[in-house]
Parts: structure tokens; sequence; C-alpha cells
């Protein structure tokens, strides 16, 4: 079936359009006993070889034994990564939530869960935006490889990937640039990479038979500052737009016709539907999310875990998943033993960088 019959057969879909990223910073103060704590903690994380527990303003966290970038201090919470600083040139504090923060509380509330644990940990600080993605989330759309030339861009930077001559990603424009866009199989990326939760998001409209494409963009600060965009207010209150600039001005698919000009060309019936994404956006309870998490990690995990396990129940000569489990837990025991590591501190040494 044509790419465009699709849509033109009623059949397209907007299974969920909103904020995809939300990357913060802020501008202010750091007091000195919290500096000289995470100095401690640092060191502490530094000479053990893994991240320390810790509390700040009453919030759990993670204290890496590194920084993160130009930011001497890396804090790790179960919805984001902290940057912190006390140099005078950066902003003081960094915060890139996770996709589960984004996903499950909203850009709203998650603004206010930032804030909130920055003033219980006595950082004085006015949050802006330095990175934000939109994205738009089909099926009963399709854009094929070759319909690569039929987008009209302000960018001269376009990049093409195929599996299997089918088209897995279309992107324009330069990561870190004011505005990079990127068209790609969201399908075929959350098995990649596990994120097996997606679909419920997507709800009842989600068809596991079709493929979903999405069309994202990512506002880089000097983008935002187009816009006159520096706090998260600004954002929430241009989301509008900004997808009507990115796809509307800087990035369009069109019809092709004999006219030299592209730029007349008439938009596609395909693109028309993006340009109209609701940007409604989605939430789900975080432990639904993180179960989608877990569930996609396991089936990564279970082709090597499965042959690994049948291989050794070939070895010591069971036939069920308990006794090979029996059989194995005095060689695993031997072998912690041998190297000084016990099977439990493995384990919790895996949690720790969950």
């Amino acid at each position: 079936m044509g790419s465009k019959s699709l849509l033109r057969g009623s059949n397209a879909v907007e299974l969920l359009s909103g904020v995809d990223a939300l990357y913060l910073s802020g501008r202010g103060s750091i007091p000195v006993w919290l500096l000289d704590d995470l100095d401690a903690l640092r060191t502490q994380a530094q000479e053990s070889g893994h991240p320390v527990d810790a509390e700040i303003g009453g919030y759990p966290i993670r204290v890496l034994g590194r920084g993160w970038g130009k930011y001497r201090y890396c804090l790790s919470h179960d919805l984001a990564l902290i940057g912190i600083t006390q140099s005078t040139s950066l902003p003081v504090v960094r915060v890139q939530p996770t996709a589960i923060a984004i996903h499950a509380l909203g850009p709203e509330t998650l603004v206010l869960w930032v804030r909130n644990l920055l003033d219980a940990a006595g950082i004085d600080a006015t949050l802006g935006v330095s990175r934000l993605d939109l994205h738009s989330d089909w099926q009963g759309i399709w854009i094929d490889a070759e319909e690569r030339s039929s987008f009209v861009t302000y960018s001269d930077k376009r990049a093409l990937y195929e599996v299997s001559e089918e088209l897995s990603g279309l992107n324009h424009g330069q990561r870190g640039g004011a505005v990079y866009s990127r068209i790609y199989d969201k399908t075929r990326e959350s098995n990649k990479e596990g994120t097996d939760w997606w679909p419920e998001l997507w709800g009842d409209r989600f068809d596991p038979e079709q493929r979903v494409l999405r069309v994202e963009f990512e506002f880089s600060r000097d983008g935002l500052r187009e816009f006159a965009i520096d706090t998260p207010e600004d954002a929430f209150e241009q989301l509008g737009p900004l997808w009507a600039y990115a796809t509307g001005t800087w990035l369009s698919l069109r019809e092709p016709t004999p006219d030299a000009t592209r730029s007349r060309w008439p938009v596609d019936p395909r693109w028309a539907a993006v340009q109209a994404s609701s940007l409604a956006g989605g939430a789900l309870p975080a432990e639904r999310i993180k179960a989608g998490k877990t569930a996609g990690t396991l089936r990564k995990l279970m082709p090597q875990l499965v042959g690994l396990l049948t291989s050794a129940a070939a070895e010591v000569g069971t036939r069920t998943l308990d006794d090979t489990i029996d059989a194995l837990a005095p060689h695993i025991d031997r072998y912690g033993q041998q190297t000084g590591t016990a099977f439990h501190e493995r384990a919790d040494e895996k949690w720790r960088h969950r």
C-alpha cells in the first residue's frame, strides 16, 4: 500500500504528542555547607568505586564519584540527573529529567518537583530551559526513504538511515544547532532500546500490527531564544507556535510539481496532519512505566539468559529451571570466593547503577 494512500484512506491516527525532553538549568547560589557535603560524598564515591546513597533536602539521591561535563558534582535520582557547580561562569545547577519523569509526571509537574527539590536543598536558583524536545507519534502515516528530496527545510544537513531498504530515520539539521529534527520508526527504536512502556502511553488507539512514525524536533537554547523563551512557563505557553514554526517554516514535506521553486510545492497531506498535532501530551503512573522498562530490559536479556542457562543445564545434567538454578548455586558461590566478589555484591553493584 502506498504511504500517501494511508492518510487519504482516513487511517491516520495521532497516538500521542507533546513534550518529550525538557532540560533545565538554574542561575543563582549554592550554600557552602551543601558544597562541602557533596565534596565529601564525591570523594567517598571515588574511593568506594560506586555511587553513594545520600539525601539532599530530604530527597534520596546517589552521588557519583565523577563530574558531569563541566559540573563537578553529579547526582542521580530516579527522576533526573543533576549537575551542581560552584563555578560563577555556569548556571549553578543543571537538571536532565528522565523519560519516566516527563511521561509519568508531565512537564509542568516535573518543573514543580525540580523547584521543590532545589528549595529543600537550599539552592537559590531561577530555572531556565536549555533544551526542549517536541514530538508527535502517528500510525497510518509513513514516509519512504526516496521521499527525502520532497522535504523543504532551512537546513542543508540531512542524514538518512535505512534497515533492509526501509526508512528507519531521517534527520535534518545539526545536533546542538538551533533546531534539529528526527523522523523515525519509533516502534523499531522502542524494540531496540527495550522501552516497552510506549504502547501504554499510546493507549487503545495503538495498533501493534502497524509501525509508529515519530516526528520530533529538538530546540536548543539558541533556538528557544529566537522565540524569547527562557523559563519553563515561557516554553509551555509557546508549544503551539514552536510546533507551527518547526513543521510549517523550518521543515515541511511537499508534493512535487514541475515548479522549479520547491517552496511553492503544496504541503503533502500527511504533513498537514502532522502540522495539526494536538500536543496534548499524556501521562502514566511511574510504576507502569517502570514495569514497561523492566519488561523491555528483560526481553533484550532473555535470548542470552536462556541460552546460557540451557547450556549450563546440559553440563550439570538438569532439565527444569528450578533444578538448574539449584545445581548452579554452588558453582556461583565458588566463583564468588575465587574472584573475591560474591553474587549478592555483584547484584548490589547493578542496583546502584540502575
